[in-house]
């Protein structure tokens, strides 16, 4: 009987040894919690324990519960946590078949009654999003009914047994979870709804991943379930970890499983948002070997955690179960909205635009999960020390702030580009004229604080104490304000140009006797374009007064010098016509708000009579209807009589033979000159 004691025991040593070389490896990141882990004591009296030296305790110990397991199960059974009555198996697993048909029923029961509703909900396609969020919250109501259910079953039976609530908790938490994983993978993958999936997958891989992430956690819950109910009946320390480390396997090489029969789906699944091609990038397929090390180091970790008998060990484990899940789904959830955001699907500058934020946020959420999982297991990198704690720091800060900042710059320059587009689309509307004006200040202004923001959390992973640096920032900036008061005038001059809406980009302005279109706006001038190419570039603090001459609209007066004796009903009758011609121009028609009017007889000087005509359009349309107006009356003028006066002066004499008398003269000075010449030749 004791050789038979000892081979099994030696059996069970064995697998145990060749399982410590593969612990140590979970080992380093929690050799602290080695030291404080109660069941940890060195085998040797003469000096610290190593970490070898108490794994190896730890495991014999483990391994010389197994042959041991049966008589503890059946003392447990028998006499739970020692001084409770006994508990038949096969009488709990009744009263536990009973409460789970009690729940079942009342789930599909409030199933059933809410298949019209959701039928309705589907029927109104709304929002998909909106459709999404109201279907998983009906689904949640069967979930409540399916508690509801068991508890009042529980409470009309009313187990005497004093581990019945234990029990009773233990189940309700496993069949829980795995109910509210099932409708919260539902609600993201919709297997059956194409048109409510939030995650943008094929149908069957939909499927799939709904049926890997709902075995997976069934397996572990079920593991949970089976420690917490041995954990009720009084079973513990030793015992659960050699009844719960290899059970604690089976969700890990299932995931293993599903993960290598699903490689080819899920790298065709990373590519398309990525915007590569599978084919092209063979690497692509070593996300399995990827996910393989990860989900072996998980295990080893959880092994590492049961054998120092660490507290709250399978919860953590289920934890980073979900994270490993929930990492590729969020990166893939992001990359529709991403697409419609930047309009990927449109355009190829959109395709690659999503595809270089899409490799950012997959980097971005992986070493989120890597240390998301780390903190699960009790590793804050916050706390570590020495060269590796720094370098840690360094990993986790550094990239996950450059590579989120990144993400958040592209998105902001790609909203601001949008509406940019949008402005100038509709560029004659006053909101769009100022959104083109204030935008790519905008644009620069955030630039600068994402900049600031990512060096200052950049400096303070690395250990630099950024207070000082504040301070420091703060008294150089006084010292810059006092000695650039002139351009801090400007700026804020230019501040309130801005907010006061005083111009916008494109508009036509004059500022003392420089004029131009306003071509450029920078934090503390204004640059005009003349309209013979000359650039002025006026400070906002110099500029007293500012005339646009492109808001609203414009009111454009001419003016024609005509003889007193003009016809004046001829004259407005030529200007109503010229002014039915340019309203009826294709080009120049749509610029009018009101036509060419005649005024009539403006003023009246010596030799002419002013008429004047005017006319009203929309900003900077005024110039070129100007010159056609002008050109097109000019000639109609032309063609009925009407001569224009010039300025030139005009002398009257009433003499009527002040001609005959000016001609002969004329003759006369002609015929003198003409004998001086003949006499000065002889």
């Amino acid at each position: 009987m004791n050789e038979d004691s000892g081979t099994r025991r030696r059996l069970a040593w064995w697998p145990a040894l060749a399982l410590l070389a593969v612990l140590l490896f979970a080992a380093s990141p929690f050799g602290w919690a080695v030291a404080q882990t109660p069941d940890a004591h060195a085998p040797a009296a003469g000096g610290p324990a190593t970490a070898l030296e108490v794994y190896a305790a730890r495991l014999e110990a483990v391994a010389a519960t197994y042959p041991q397991l049966p008589s503890i199960l059946s003392d447990a059974f028998a006499r739970p946590n020692g001084r409770e009555a006994a508990v038949h198996p096969l009488r709990l697993l009744r009263g536990l078949l009973i409460l789970f048909a009690a729940g079942t029923a009342a789930l599909l029961l409030t199933s059933r009654v809410l298949v019209e509703p959701l039928r309705k909900l589907e029927a109104d396609r709304g929002a998909p999003l909106l459709t999404g969020v109201l279907r998983f919250v009906l689904a949640l109501v069967p979930v409540g009914a399916f508690a509801v259910g068991v508890l009042v079953v529980y409470a009309i039976v009313r187990p005497p047994h004093p581990a019945a609530p234990a029990v009773l908790l233990a189940v309700l938490q496993a069949a829980l979870t795995v109910l509210l994983t099932d409708r919260l993978i539902r609600f993201l993958c919709a297997p059956r709804h194409p048109g409510l999936r939030l995650i943008p997958l094929e149908d069957g891989d939909a499927r799939a991943l709904h049926r890997t992430g709902v075995v997976t956690v069934t397996l572990a819950a079920t593991v949970l379930g089976l420690i917490d109910l041995l954990l009720a009946l009084g079973v513990g320390g030793n015992a659960i970890v050699a009844i719960g480390l290899p059970l604690s396997t089976v969700p890990f090489l299932y995931l293993l499983y599903r993960v290598w029969r699903g490689r080819v789906a899920v790298a065709r699944a990373i590519a398309r948002p990525l915007g590569i091609e599978e084919k092209d990038h063979p690497t692509l397929g070593l996300w399995a070997v990827a996910a393989s090390v990860y989900l072996v180091a998980l295990w080893l970790v959880v092994a590492a955690a049961a054998v120092r008998l660490e507290p709250a060990t399978g919860p953590r484990m289920l934890a980073s179960l979900l994270v490993a899940l929930a990492v590729p789904a969020i990166a893939l959830m992001a990359q529709r909205p991403l697409a419609r955001f930047y309009r990927g699907e449109e355009t190829e500058a959109g395709k690659a635009a999503v595809a270089r934020v899409m490799r950012a946020l997959w980097l971005a959420l992986f070493v989120v999960g890597v240390f998301a999982t780390a903190a699960i297991w009790g590793f804050r990198v916050e706390q570590a020390t020495g060269a590796t704690g720094i370098a840690l720091r360094l990993l986790f800060n550094v990239t996950v702030v450059i590579l989120l900042g990144y993400v958040a710059w592209t998105m902001v320059v790609r909203a601001i580009d949008r509406t940019l587009e949008e402005a100038r689309h509709d560029g004659v509307s006053s909101r769009g004229q100022r959104l083109a004006t204030l935008l790519p200040l905008l644009r620069k202004f955030l630039q600068v604080v994402l900049v600031a923001v990512v060096v200052m959390i950049v400096l303070s992973s690395l250990g630099i104490e950024i207070g000082p640096l504040l301070a420091g920032a703060g008294v150089v900036g006084i010292a810059i304000g006092l000695g650039a008061q002139s351009t801090i005038a400007d700026i804020l001059a230019g501040v309130f140009f801005l907010l006061e809406d005083a111009f916008h980009m494109g508009d036509y302005v004059e500022v003392g006797n420089l004029r131009g279109t306003v071509e450029g706006i920078s934090l503390r001038s204004l640059k005009l374009r003349h309209h013979r190419g000359a650039v002025h570039t006026l400070p906002f603090g110099q500029i007293k007064a500012l005339t646009n001459y492109s808001r609203d609209w414009a009111l454009m007066r001419l003016e024609f010098r005509v003889p007193p004796e003009t016809d004046m009903g001829l004259v407005k009758k030529l200007v109503k016509e010229v002014g039915k011609e340019l309203s009826a121009d294709p080009e120049m028609g749509p610029s009018f708000i009101e036509p060419l009017k005649s005024q009539g007889v403006r003023r009246v000087e010596d030799d002419a009579a002013i008429i004047g005509v005017k006319f009203i359009t929309k900003p900077n349309e005024q110039f070129v209807i100007r010159r056609e107006a002008y050109h097109r009356l000019i000639r109609a003028f032309q063609d009925h009589g009407i001569h224009l006066v010039g300025r030139g002066v005009v002398v009257r004499v009433d003499d009527p033979d002040a001609a005959n008398r000016i001609i002969g003269f004329a003759a006369a000075q002609a015929m003198n000159g003409t004998g001086k010449e003949s006499g000065a030749a002889e």
